[in-house]
């Protein structure tokens, strides 16, 4: 059975906050400044925060009633003279997370698809997304839809 896409209400918080902490607990093993799932709900306020601050959208999968999946996305622009004026708005990525039980049947594509033909729909032309250096998967994945090296953050810890 197809998964819905929807946007996200009050009733699914709980079950977006748990898959919020997975995403927490699976990067704290990549990269080992990630905080666990115990900042998960501290996190998803921020992100509703940045949607209701910048726009944006949080989208769910649901699957035999329950919410398998979510992405969550808001709309930035590039500040200054750097990027040309057509550019420069662009829909920014933060999280897309499926729960385990659901992985491995496209669940995730379907989220990435839905959230660019919202941010297309609200005239926004690109969409862009962070990627753990680490996280070779979803690397993959972002590669496979379409997405590409824009560019490279680095860092140094001292």
């Amino acid at each position: 059975m197809t998964p819905i896409i929807r946007e996200a209400r009050a009733g699914d918080r709980s079950a977006l906050i748990r898959l919020m902490g997975a995403l927490n607990d699976f990067e704290t093993e990549i990269e080992e400044n990630r905080a666990d799932a115990s900042a998960a709900a501290e996190h998803f306020a921020w992100v509703e925060g940045q949607i209701e601050a910048q726009g944006g959208v949080m989208l769910v999968a649901e699957a035999q009633g329950r919410v398998a999946g979510f992405i969550c996305y808001t709309f930035e622009e590039d500040p200054g003279a750097f990027v040309r004026p057509e550019y420069r708005r662009h829909a920014m990525i933060w999280d897309i997370s499926v729960d385990e039980a659901s992985r491995g049947q496209g669940i995730g594509q379907l989220l990435l698809n839905a959230a660019e033909t919202h941010a297309k729909a609200s005239g926004i032309g690109e969409i862009r997304l962070y990627v753990l250096e680490g996280n070779a998967r979803a690397q993959r994945i972002y590669r496979e839809a379409g997405y590409r090296n824009y560019e490279r953050l680095m860092s140094k810890r001292l």
